[in-house]
Order: structure tokens, then C-alpha cells, then sequence
């Protein structure tokens, strides 16, 4: 199942619901996703994820082939 990449369609989208789709180590997978992996010299997205009251910071994002 690849992930969705909404940020193709709307480089300005704030925020998303998504689900997760794998885990491993402090890597997740979503089904979708705003955040820009980055590539060719442009940096990627950094942001936060909420679940409930938790609060996870993004400082790395990137395609990957799982």
C-alpha cells in the first residue's frame, strides 16, 4: 500500500487525519501524508503529530521503501 501524498495536490495543507499503517523502531508509515520528504537540494518538512494527548515532533521525513 503506498501512502498518499497530499502534498502533491496542496503544498499549503496545515494539517491531515491519517492512519497509521506501520511501525518500526521510531519510524512510522501513514496512509497519507502533508509532509514534504525532501530531495534534489530541497529540505524536508519538520512538524508535530497529535494522537489524543500525546504530541510527537516530526524532524525528518522521507520516502521509504517499505
Amino acid at each position: 500500500m503506498a501512502t498518499i501524498e497530499l502534498y502533491l495536490d496542496n503544498s499549503y495543507l496545515k494539517e491531515c487525519s491519517a492512519n497509521i499503517v506501520s511501525i518500526q523502531d521510531r519510524f512510522v508509515v501513514f496512509d497519507q501524508t502533508i509532509f514534504y520528504p525532501g530531495g534534489g537540494g530541497q529540505p524536508c518538512d519538520r512538524g508535530i503529530i497529535k494522537q489524543g494527548d500525546e504530541t510527537y515532533n516530526i524532524i525528518n521525513s522521507k520516502k521509504s521503501g517499505w
